[in-house]
């Protein structure tokens, strides 16, 4: 659910017209509620080696996917792109790292990979983007899917020996427990099929609504009444001869 951000601190004037493409924004957990009770906070940062804005954010206001989605579109408005956001509650991105890890590793500098770990793979990608809301197979329990974002999605990019097989962007969508690899191609029919989807699920929910209306509950004495009856039917089913 998006939340309405307050103005900021800092907008995107004081950055310098020749940065106001492809910024970072450094963006974190606050440890309590932020001034005047801001679901949001963000300002400009005069550290321009690694980023050109910092944030924080209330988890108990705001999820950081609504969080990181509503920087993005303060910063638009001034003409800003924020190309990647440093999550200071993840992991270092390849940027954290240093100049000399992204040509070692020939790190894309959103990628948050620890290519040092002998069970990474060689691909490059960011810390992945995840609805609020968790998973909601009916297969699996409360506590399973709340382990699982209903929907999360990144950015993957593989080069690995680039000479013989060339460069490839992936967008990577999770459904789930399941896992669709798109080019961006794809990735945008994908986007453009949701939000035609939201229209539709609209009058389903709103049908549904509409017809709970006569729903009601059961009777409890009618309903241990009818499984008793049924344990009898099984049990002389299976204790009949033949």
């Amino acid at each position: 659910m998006s939340t309405t951000v307050q103005p900021a601190t800092a907008t995107a004037p004081s950055t310098p017209l020749n940065l106001r493409t492809g910024v970072a924004v450094a963006i974190g957990a606050a440890s309590g509620p932020l001034r005047q009770d801001q679901p949001l906070d963000l300002w400009a940062t005069g550290d321009m080696d690694t980023h050109a804005y910092e944030a924080l954010y209330n988890p108990a206001r705001i999820s950081l996917a609504d969080a990181e989605a509503s920087i993005r579109t303060q910063l638009a408005e001034h003409n800003v792109h924020v190309e990647a956001f440093l999550n200071d509650d993840g992991p270092l991105t390849a940027a954290q790292r240093g100049t000399d890890w992204m040509l070692r590793w020939g790190c894309t500098p959103w990628c948050v990979n620890d290519h040092t770990s002998p069970t990474t793979a060689d691909w490059h990608a960011d810390g992945p983007t995840e609805t609020a809301l968790r998973n909601i197979d009916a297969a699996n329990s409360p506590s399973e899917n709340a382990k699982i974002p209903f929907l999360a999605a990144r950015t993957v990019v593989i080069n690995d020996k680039p000479q013989a097989y060339g460069r490839e962007t992936r967008v990577w969508l999770d459904y789930g427990t399941s896992t669709g690899e798109l080019s961006p191609a794809e990735a945008r029919q994908v986007l453009e099929a949701m939000r035609g989807f939201v229209a539709q699920f609209a009058a389903v929910v709103e049908h549904a609504e509409r017809t709970a209306v006569d729903d009601f509950d059961g009777d409890p004495e009618i309903a241990r009444l009818d499984r008793e009856a049924e344990d009898r039917r099984i049990r002389a089913f299976i204790e009949t001869p033949g």
